[in-house]
Formats: structure tokens, C-alpha cells, sequence
């Protein structure tokens, strides 16, 4: 893979991990678990596409198919593997003072 291979590849899988963001939701930390696993399996993607010589959907040296498969699958996995996002805490309801007409 050449220089622009790999950068491009950084771009589309940002952009993969991102929407998934946007359409699933969640805090900075599962943005970031959504980057980090896209970039990962981006790049198994190609890698497992060139050694299968799997040429469909090419882009210059980038196997784009089998790397964009792999990370919307890796993207669904992470994010059942990583369970349920927390709920928001709620702080403790306060009971509020009584009116004078109720005493």
C-alpha cells in the first residue's frame, strides 16, 4: 500500500467509525473505541482482501470492499461486546418543603 493508500484509508475509515457515531450515539469514549476499531479493521480488511485476491471495488491500491465490510462488522461487534452504554446519574430527588397552606 502505498503513502495515499494509507491516507485515504485513514480518511474513509474515520468516516466509517464516525457515522456509525452519529447513527448509534454514545460519550467520547465510544467515539473513540468506534475510531480506534475502524482504523484496526480497515486495515485487516485490505490486508485479508489482497492475500484472498479479492478485487473488487478498488481504489488505486486499496481493497475497498473487503475493508469497509470488515470494519462495519468489527463496528457492530465492538459495540456488543462493549454492552450497554451507562445511563445518565441522576442525583437523589430532594423532598420539597411543605407550602404553609399544607401544614
Amino acid at each position: 500500500m502505498t503513502l495515499h493508500g494509507a491516507l485515504i484509508s485513514f480518511v474513509i475509515a474515520s468516516a466509517i467509525g464516525l457515522s456509525y457515531h452519529l447513527l448509534r450515539g454514545g460519550g467520547f469514549r465510544r467515539l473513540l473505541l468506534y475510531l480506534i476499531v475502524s482504523w484496526i479493521a480497515f486495515f485487516a480488511g485490505h490486508g485479508m482482501g489482497s492475500l484472498m485476491q479479492w478485487d473488487s471495488l478498488r481504489l488505486g491500491s486499496l481493497n475497498l470492499l473487503p475493508a469497509a465490510l470488515m470494519a462495519v462488522v468489527s463496528l457492530v461487534l465492538a459495540e456488543i461486546l462493549a454492552g450497554p452504554r451507562p445511563q445518565a446519574r441522576r442525583s437523589p430527588r430532594k423532598p420539597r418543603p411543605p407550602k404553609d397552606d399544607e401544614l
